[in-house]
């Protein structure tokens, strides 16, 4: 509702920027994970949660974040918006192309991740966009309501995982955790070179592929019985990816 609409002529009207930021995301990042579980066997498990969760769309917190360092607002909601509709389309794909590579069969779970993510993010934001534009007078009101409705949700959510969190990652070993910080320190970088040509709108890319939507890979891990195996190193990856964010944005954006 805030958004007003979502700007996605505005990021169109840059192909190029979009091509990078899906050749990155659903390309090249996938691609280094499955290259690193097949030649590190000693870690599949953690390479294969990171394979999984690296297939996924960025999370709607990125929004917030990039708005604290001065992001383009704009561009970022277009660009959440397009990864999501891509992922949809990639998540499978991916999945498929890796399930022969590998010679493994996989539960794609087509209609449990697409109806995951359109009953938490799509048919949400449809809303809001339409609200904006046909009763735009009732926009304050609703923003107060569900700001307020959105601030206790968030303590609740951050509640439950931190108590989910902290045994898993007290029994995760360092050399895990090591490894899946590499990966990310690898992508930010990665990420940051390819952005190079469009940071005028903020690294947009950066927390795109950093803060990845864990909801997806945990739908595959359930689907494929193997939540037990992968949860830990995904939510590994999800608290790792936000401590590096908040310092990459206190190092060179001061916030």
């Amino acid at each position: 509702m805030e958004a007003d609409k979502p700007y996605l002529k505005v990021l169109f009207a840059n192909p190029k920027m979009v091509l990078r930021y899906f050749l990155v995301m659903f390309i090249l990042v996938p691609a280094l994970a499955l290259a690193l579980y097949l030649f590190d066997i000693d870690n599949r498990h953690t390479w294969m949660a990171v394979l999984v969760i690296s297939l996924s769309p960025a999370s709607p917190g990125m929004l917030k974040s990039l708005n604290k360092i001065n992001g383009e607002t704009n561009i970022s909601i277009a660009w959440m918006i397009t990864a999501i509709l891509i992922s949809v389309i990639m998540l499978p794909v991916n999945l498929l192309i890796i399930s022969k590579i590998l010679n493994v069969n996989i539960d794609l779970g087509v209609d449990d991740v697409v109806m995951k993510l359109f009953i938490m993010f799509l048919i949400p934001m449809i809303a809001g966009f339409l609200i904006s534009k046909f009763i735009p007078g009732v926009v304050p009101k609703l923003m107060k309501i569900f700001g307020s409705i959105s601030k206790v949700a968030s303590i609740i959510v951050i509640i439950c995982v931190l108590i989910i969190a902290v045994p898993v990652l007290m029994n995760k070993s360092l050399i895990s955790m090591g490894l899946i910080l590499a990966f990310l320190m690898i992508t930010l970088g990665l990420s940051l070179l390819f952005e190079l040509p469009g940071e005028k709108y903020g690294p947009i890319l950066a927390y795109s592929v950093i803060l990845r939507l864990p909801a997806p890979a945990l739908v595959l891990a359930s689907l494929n019985g193997m939540t037990r195996v992968f949860a830990p190193d995904i939510i590994a990856f999800l608290l790792i990816g936000i401590i590096l964010m908040m310092i990459y944005s206190k190092l060179i954006y001061k916030k």
